[in-house]
């Protein structure tokens, strides 16, 4: 098999399996503040399955400095929860709505440590496509192959503390990924993709 077709089968693989999966529709998260939809881009390089992220800037209102996936918060403009996912990622990192193969939606989540309710939508994009980040927002845009994803020696934990002088502290798995440390919600949609490519399991009680 070639790396092509092997990245072909990957996503082939995905697509069939989130075909059963109907996403919500605009009307059920729309009009809640606590709710956003996410793009997980995906693309080939070598032959291999990438995955793109962003770190968030240390200057936006939630989540600050924290791994995540291009999205945000539902517009007016935004006939579905798809089109603000597309709408978002391409203000946050680039990433044009004509140059993204949609794949599927997983259902929503929510993050245990805001409550913010999450619509994820997976999509493939070229392998030269231009990113660049909106500074406002991002501080870093960066890819994770599908190989270190996987591989049990990027897995650990992140203590997080929440903010104020008397913030708890709580311990929870992650991914952690030359500096990077994906935990979380964004480490929650991230397994679910290894789970439908059929990886060892890997709990997340975050």
């Amino acid at each position: 098999m070639s790396d092509a077709t092997a990245f072909a089968r990957h996503v082939e693989t995905i697509r069939r399996k989130l075909s059963t999966v109907t996403p919500v529709p605009r009307a059920a998260l729309a009009n809640k503040s606590n709710a956003a939809a996410v793009l997980m881009p995906l693309f080939e390089r070598a032959g291999g399955l990438h995955v793109i992220y962003i770190r968030r800037s240390d200057h936006v209102a939630s989540h600050r400095g924290q791994v995540a996936f291009p999205g945000g918060r539902v517009d007016p403009v935004d006939a579905t929860l798809l089109d603000a996912a597309l709408r978002e990622a391409h203000e946050e990192v680039g990433i044009h709505p004509s140059t993204v193969e949609v794949v599927g939606a997983f259902p929503t989540m929510q993050t245990t440590t805001s409550g913010i309710v999450v619509a994820p939508f997976v999509g493939v994009i070229p392998s030269d496509a231009p990113l660049r980040p909106q500074i406002s927002e991002v501080a870093e845009i960066f890819d994770v192959p599908l190989t270190a994803l996987r591989d049990p020696k990027f897995r650990g934990e992140y203590e997080w503390k929440s903010d104020g002088p008397a913030g708890r502290s709580s311990k929870f798995p992650a991914i952690l990924y030359r500096g990077q440390v994906i935990w979380g919600l964004t480490l929650r949609i991230t397994l679910n993709l290894l789970e439908l490519l059929e990886t060892a399991p890997f709990s997340a009680h975050c």
